[in-house]
């Protein structure tokens, strides 16, 4: 591995069964691997939220990683962790909502039943995807693109990306990634607004 810098930064998630996990610099986009070996003598295990000293380096692949990683003084930043506790209820909240929503107008006969598995099959396509880009990133291998991933959210796979950064923890902290979400999840509302507009409806029937 090549040796780049010294850094520091917030570990953004962690697996301590699996003993790795995920380091976000701030200012950077790009998330730092870090596996529990990078750590030399030390007694605490890392947790979600802990500042982190290390050496930032690439392995054989060109992926960064850390290496010779030591816990900072400080505790855990939980400020951040707040926030994002009460964005994830809200994201959680928002896709299972819409879901019920479709359920209860399937069932007054306001919409067809294919519109109703569309977006339930769409939505755990889209969860599989994220899990899948996550696990590839943890083993180095090939990825799922952002720009695939947004497009399933405008096909009506948004629920399940929703759930998918809050449930398996994934996409979650790159700002600029979560407000073009939130622009696909516009647009697939817009979306269905338009299809439903009276002079269309009948073509629902």
């Amino acid at each position: 591995m090549t040796k780049v810098a010294v850094s520091t930064g917030v570990i953004d998630s962690w697996d301590d069964a699996k003993g790795f996990g995920f380091i976000q610099i701030p200012g950077q986009k790009q998330q730092v691997f870090l596996h529990i070996s990078a750590f030399t003598r030390q007694s605490l295990r890392p947790q979600t939220g802990n500042r982190v000293q290390f050496h930032l380096t690439k392995d054989k692949q060109g992926k960064w990683r850390a290496d010779k990683a030591q816990l900072l003084s400080g505790g855990t930043i939980k400020s951040s962790r707040k926030i994002n506790c009460s964005s994830s209820r809200f994201s959680i909240a928002i896709a299972l909502s819409f879901i019920v929503i479709l359920t209860i107008s399937y069932s007054l006969q306001h919409i067809p039943l294919w519109l109703l598995l569309y977006f339930i099959s769409a939505s755990l396509v889209t969860f599989f995807a994220y899990g899948w880009d996550k696990r590839s990133a943890r083993k180095s291998r090939w990825r799922v693109s952002e720009l695939k991933l947004h497009l399933l959210s405008v096909a009506g796979g948004w629920p399940g990306a929703l759930l998918a950064q809050q449930w398996l923890r994934h996409k979650s902290a790159k700002g600029r990634f979560k407000f073009i979400l939130w622009l696909t999840i516009s647009i697939n509302l817009a979306l269905i607004y338009l299809v439903h507009r009276p002079e269309l409806n009948t073509l629902l029937s």
